[in-house]
């Protein structure tokens, strides 16, 4: 049974009298335990839905599907499966207190690895799991390998009882299942001869395996007790890139893709140039990491700029990774009359400073970077920052306690287009 959570107004629920509280109980017939199950069974142009409502009523509703037409409903979120696995790398083993409780959940679930492109480990998988996934068809399914040597690969999960995954991949593959993996690196654990002889594992099944990502660990300063995972060198990232590259022009000239990629914080760490936007084809994990300053140059450049505006003050935050690109990005915007927009790197206490990126920004970092600056009529923060559907940092400070501390106009920004529009809002001239 899944409980409705929301009604659309207008949509389809609406008109046929469901609210808010009423649950689904099954789809012709059959029994409704989670989202993937409801969006399965009533995929059919017509279904017959089986509600129960908040009085206890039970209603049989017929439902016609048109033109990709659902419901218009929100239904409750998936009860996250947990990990069993106890990584070396594990992010939220670092966590310092304070942040959102969802980040606090070690999620090993692969429903949200099909909903969602959570990675996953294929640990606690039972039979109904596999029978599931190859009725519904949930593929692609995002899985992180880190190592196809097993005895290596428990010892990094932390789990003695971690099963063959390169049986599980070729089980998946067998099934008509896509994957795209990953490999978290440790600088002198699962890279050098380790990580040459996993991806090419993992490209033996290509084209089931459709792309594989080089990733560094994520570090924070909080790793009192915990396994001592090195950050990498400019020198040994250098040897990573090095090693990819290799492999990627073997794939490319083998089958037409380079099919393993490094993640853009290898290029930041070891000092080499970014690679061109076509150079990750259609950027199959642009969402870990993978080509996102190619696709955020790319954007900036094909944005048509206008040459007058009224005068805008503005000032943009930005992880220290990212800053110098994006000042070189907002260098563009001096062709236009009127625009003054001022970048502010902001060093990440928060986690410690060997963390980078703009996705870990904490609200806290944010305002010490700030306060006391000129910051002009509007401080824009970038979405990745910020929780996906709310205007949260993951300390739990809002864009709200910003713009009362700071007594400043504070909104998200997605990317150079969208700043572009913000500059543009007052109007042409």
């Amino acid at each position: 049974m899944l409980s409705i959570e929301r009604v659309l107004a207008g949509g389809t629920a609406e008109r046929l009298g469901l609210e808010a509280g009423d649950a689904i109980v099954s789809v012709n017939g059959e029994d409704v335990s989670d989202v993937i199950d409801f969006q399965f069974l009533a995929a059919d142009e017509r279904s017959i839905v089986t509600v129960r409502k908040k009085n206890g009523t039970i209603l049989d509703i017929p439902f016609a599907r048109t033109h990709q037409q659902d419901l218009g409903l929100e239904l409750e979120p998936l009860r996250m499966r947990t990990c069993r696995n106890q990584c070396i790398f594990c992010f939220v083993d670092q966590m310092p207190s304070g942040c959102r409780k969802s980040l606090y959940v070690k999620d090993d679930d692969y429903r949200a690895s099909f909903l969602y492109g959570n990675y996953i480990t294929l640990c606690n998988l039972t039979e109904g799991d596999w029978a599931r996934i190859f009725r519904q068809r949930l593929s692609p399914l995002y899985i992180s390998v880190h190592t196809t040597d097993q005895e290596l690969r428990q010892s990094i999960l932390g789990n003695k009882r971690a099963p063959d995954i390169m049986g599980a991949l070729r089980r998946l593959a067998a099934g008509g299942i896509r994957m795209h993996t990953q490999i978290v690196l440790c600088p002198g654990v699962n890279d050098g001869l380790h990580l040459t002889n996993t991806v090419e594992h993992l490209a033996s099944l290509f084209p089931a395996v459709a792309s594989i990502a080089a990733v560094p660990a994520g570090l924070t300063s909080h790793r009192n007790g915990l396994f001592p995972v090195k950050q990498y060198s400019r020198r040994q990232a250098r040897a990573v890139l090095s090693e990819v590259a290799v492999l990627g022009k073997k794939y490319k000239r083998m089958y037409g893709t380079r099919l393993v990629f490094a993640s853009d914080e290898f290029y930041i760490k070891s000092g080499e140039e970014i690679p061109p936007y076509r150079f990750y084809e259609d950027f199959p994990q642009l969402e870990n990491g993978v080509g996102m300053v190619a696709h955020s140059i790319r954007d900036a450049m094909h944005t048509r700029l206008p040459s007058k505006i009224t005068p805008r003050y503005i000032t943009v935050i930005t992880a220290l990774s990212f800053s110098e690109i994006l000042k070189t990005l907002l260098k563009r915007l001096e062709k236009i009359k009127g625009a003054h927009v001022r970048c502010v790197p902001v060093k990440n206490k928060f986690f410690g400073p060997s963390v980078t990126v703009t996705g870990l920004l904490a609200g806290r970092d944010v305002l010490d970077a700030v306060k006391g600056k000129k910051l002009g009529e509007l401080l824009l923060i970038p979405s990745e920052a910020l929780k996906e559907d709310e205007d949260v940092f993951l300390d739990e400070v809002t864009v709200e306690n910003l713009e009362k501390e700071l007594n400043v106009r504070v909104r998200r920004v997605g990317d150079f287009g969208e700043l572009v529009k913000i500059l543009q809002e007052k109007g042409e001239r």
